[in-house]
C-alpha cells in the first residue's frame, strides 16, 4: 500500500504554533505517511526536518497582509503542491489557511485548516469583517475539515463562519519537551545575578498587546514593597520597547525581559510562579508546560484557558485586565509555600494525563485515515 502524502502548510512562526506542528511530525508514523511541510523556519530546524526524511519547501508567508508577498507565496505554494503532489495539505493558522487554501483550489486534494487563535471578528471594522467572512465561508466550503485547539475557538467560528459542528473538532495541544533546547545546567538566579533566595514570577509569551505582559508590569509596580521578588519574562515581539518603557518608567529594577529562548522547559523549571495574564488566548500551551514543570500557575479567564483549568486545583483564574486580582494571588502565593506546593502537585498529574502528544497524535492520525477513506 502506498503512503499518505501530508503536505503541511504554516506562517513564519516561533511560539506555540511552530512547538505545535514539530509535536505533530515528531510523532508521525513514516512508515505510513510520506511528509513534506512548507515554511519559513530557521536554519537548523529545517535540517533537523529533511534529517527526518521530511521534504521542506521554503516558503514564507508573512503575518499580515501584504499583496505581492502573499502573490508570491501562492505561486510558490502551487509549486509545492504541483511537485509534492499530496493526498491532504494540512494548514495552520489564519493567513496560512487564506493563501494555502486559494493555492489548492483546483487541485484534488483533502484539506485540513488548524484554528489556533481568534479571528477577532468582533473587534473589526465591519466591512473588513465582511469581506473576510465572505472569502473564509467561500473556502470553508472547499475545506474538508477544521480542528480547533480549544471549545472556545470552535464555538467563535461556528458562530461567525457558520460551518457545520460535524465538520470541525478540538483537539488539545500537547506537551513535548523535545521541541525545546535542553539546558538542564540552567539557573536564573545566577544567569541575572539574583539573590539565592529570590522568588521569581515569570512568564513565557511573545510579546503583543492581547498576551497581557503589561498587567504583569503593573501588578509588579503594585508589589514593589516584597523583597527578594523578582519578575522574568521570555520571548520576544513588537511590544518589548513598550514593556521596557513602562518598567524605566515605574523604575521596576527588579523586572527583566530575557528576549527569545529557545530553552523554556528549564526557564520554566526555575520559577516559582508561572503568569500568563492574557487577554486573549486561542489555548495557552505554556500554562501546561508549566504545570508539568511542578509550578503554580495565575491566568486569565479567556479562550481555552478555563478549559485548562477547570478546577480551582489546577491553577488560579482570574478576569482579563484585573491588575489588582493579578498582584492579590501573587501575594498570596509568594506568602503561601503550601498553596504553590499543592497547585503544583495536581497541576503535574492533570496535564500529564490529559494533554499527552500521543492522544493529540491518535486524533490527527483518525483524521487523516477517515479522509483518505474517502478518496478510495
Amino acid at each position: 500500500m502506498s503512503k499518505i502524502k501530508v503536505l503541511y502548510i504554516i506562517r513564519r512562526a516561533e511560539g506555540g504554533m511552530k512547538k505545535h506542528l514539530l509535536s505533530i511530525l515528531n510523532m508521525m508514523d513514516m512508515n505510513k505517511y510520506m511528509v513534506a511541510v512548507a515554511c519559513h523556519f530557521d536554519k537548523k530546524t529545517k535540517e533537523d526536518l529533511r534529517c527526518k526524511d521530511i521534504n521542506v519547501y521554503d516558503v514564507d508567508i508573512l503575518d499580515n497582509i501584504n499583496l505581492k508577498a502573499d502573490i508570491y507565496s501562492i505561486m510558490e505554494l502551487k509549486h509545492a503542491i504541483n511537485v509534492f503532489a499530496p493526498d491532504i495539505v494540512h494548514i495552520h493558522g489564519a493567513k496560512a489557511s487564506l493563501v494555502g487554501r486559494i493555492a489548492c483550489m483546483g487541485k484534488k486534494c483533502k484539506i485540513v485548516v488548524t484554528v489556533h487563535n481568534f479571528p477577532g471578528y468582533d473587534k473589526m471594522h465591519p466591512l473588513k469583517r465582511d469581506v473576510y467572512l465572505f472569502i473564509n465561508k467561500y473556502l470553508n466550503k472547499r475545506t474538508s475539515q477544521f480542528i480547533a485547539v480549544s471549545d472556545a475557538l470552535k464555538n467563535e467560528i461556528i458562530k461567525y463562519e457558520g460551518i457545520e459542528e460535524n465538520k470541525i473538532k478540538t483537539i488539545y495541544n500537547c506537551i513535548d519537551n523535545s521541541t525545546y533546547k535542553i539546558n538542564s545546567n540552567l539557573n536564573l538566579r545566577k544567569e541575572f545575578n539574583l539573590p539565592a533566595e529570590s522568588l521569581i514570577v515569570g512568564s513565557a509569551a511573545r510579546l503583543i498587546p492581547s498576551k497581557g505582559i503589561q498587567d504583569l508590569v503593573n501588578a509588579a509596580n503594585l508589589l514593589r514593597d516584597i523583597n527578594n521578588l523578582y519578575f522574568i519574562v521570555a520571548g520576544d515581539g513588537p511590544m518589548m520597547p513598550e514593556l521596557k518603557k513602562m518598567v524605566n518608567y515605574h523604575k521596576l529594577d527588579n523586572f527583566i525581559f530575557t528576549g527569545f529562548r529557545d530553552d523554556i522547559p528549564d526557564f520554566l523549571r526555575n520559577l516559582d510562579i508561572f503568569v500568563l495574564p492574557s487577554h486573549q488566548e486561542g489555548f495557552g500551551l505554556s500554562i501546561i508546560e508549566a504545570m508539568f514543570q511542578d509550578k503554580p500557575v495565575i491566568a486569565t479567564n479567556v479562550g481555552g484557558i478555563p478549559e485548562i483549568l477547570k478546577n480551582s486545583s489546577y491553577g488560579i483564574i482570574i478576569n482579563a485586565g484585573d491588575v489588582n486580582a493579578l498582584s492579590k494571588y501573587i501575594k498570596k502565593l509568594v506568602n503561601d509555600s503550601e498553596l504553590r506546593k499543592k497547585l503544583s502537585q495536581f497541576g503535574k498529574e492533570y496535564v500529564i494525563n490529559k494533554f499527552s502528544c500521543e492522544k493529540m497524535y491518535r486524533e490527527i492520525d483518525s483524521i487523516y485515515e477517515n479522509l483518505t477513506r474517502l478518496n478510495l
